[in-house]
């Protein structure tokens, strides 16, 4: 039997618990406790006691951080490896094989300062989406892991949703597909104008020639504002703003994925995406993919990183992660010039 991952867990958000199950056994009940939207996502509609997560071997949870030490001894006590809460960065790079750095609802404006303990170490690394807040942190983060001679993961639960797959197979109706279009949430800041991206490249790929974005999307007013940095946010008659609330990514093939990143849809039940493609031939819609979707998508994401893990080898390429990020920074410029920005330009 081959030795289990021992992974470090930064940020006991609930990106933290939402990945959590995948990677390692819980109590549900404590995770109800400590995490509720997760738990209800998670849990069997007739036990509340069981979870239909499926867990997906390999790893265990030794380490876990977050800012607030209370919310990491939560987390601890919610799984049953029972991790330890650790008060530093520095503690939590101690005897571990990995890090899994969570973040459910900010801009990234941090994830340089929680990677780099791991990454001068050589311990290999996930970080969540956004992977950087902008392009020069994201190429930051590469450089970091490769003159340390490691790796570096990152994905959004859209960019490997399942059932945006299936969606993409239905293209072969009404082929060629010259345009895609993608409702997203930009009230959730980069966090959210990021999964309507990856959604997008879910459906088209990788090879965007350049940018036109407009408008502001106000900030849902329950983020916590420390989430969401200057770098990410435009101050619009005072109140934070998320830019790009239209996104347009022209390919060098001449098709289109356009993004609405409108106010975000926050209610008990999901948070939905949609898609619909269309060509000469007519068009096609997706169904919803929203939380209960979300689910699937995990599962692909953590095996990646396990695969990432076991060979040593980048399962999401460094060239594919740039661009991503050469798109967010493309669309603010463009928002604030009011032109169409090569992808060129940031990539120089």
């Amino acid at each position: 039997m081959a030795k289990k991952i021992r992974l470090a867990l930064l940020r006991c958000d609930t990106h933290g618990y939402w990945y959590g199950p995948f990677l390692s056994k819980c109590d549900p009940l404590l995770l109800e406790q400590h995490d509720h939207e997760c738990y209800y996502y998670f849990c069997e509609v007739k036990w509340a006691d069981r979870l239909r997560t499926p867990v997906v071997p390999g790893f265990e949870i030794t380490k876990c951080w977050d800012a607030d030490y209370q919310r990491a001894q939560d987390f601890a006590h919610t799984f049953l490896d029972v991790p330890t809460p650790c008060r530093t960065l520095r503690e939590a790079t101690e005897d571990v094989d990995a890090v899994f750095i969570a973040d459910c609802s900010g801009d990234g404006h941090d994830h340089i300062r929680l990677a780099r303990p791991f990454l001068e170490k050589g311990i290999p690394a996930f970080v969540d989406k956004p992977f950087g807040v902008n392009y020069k942190d994201a190429c930051k983060l590469i450089d970091l892991a490769r003159k340390n001679r490691t790796i570096v993961m990152s994905c959004s639960l859209l960019e490997y949703n399942p059932t945006a797959k299936l969606f993409r197979n239905r293209f072969n109706e009404i082929n060629p597909v010259n345009l895609v279009v993608a409702k997203g949430v930009g009230g959730a800041g980069l966090a959210g104008v990021i999964h309507g991206i990856a959604l997008i490249r879910n459906l088209l790929g990788d090879g965007v020639e350049w940018v036109q974005a407009m408008g502001h999307t106000a900030l849902d007013g329950n983020l916590p504002p420390e989430l969401n940095s200057p770098k990410s946010i435009i101050l619009k008659d005072g109140k934070p703003t998320a830019p790009m609330t239209f996104l347009n990514m022209h390919y060098k093939d001449g098709r289109d994925g356009l993004v609405m990143n409108t106010s975000i849809d926050t209610f008990p039940e999901r948070c939905n995406f949609y898609a619909s493609a269309y060509s000469k031939q007519g068009g096609i819609h997706s169904p919803a993919i929203g939380d209960p979707e979300f689910l699937a998508g995990g599962e692909v994401i953590v095996k990646m990183f396990r695969q990432m893990l076991r060979t040593g080898k980048q399962t999401v390429s460094y060239d594919s992660l740039r661009e991503k990020i050469a798109v967010v920074d493309a669309g603010r410029k463009s928002v604030k010039e009011g032109r169409p920005v090569y992808l060129r330009e940031i990539m120089k």
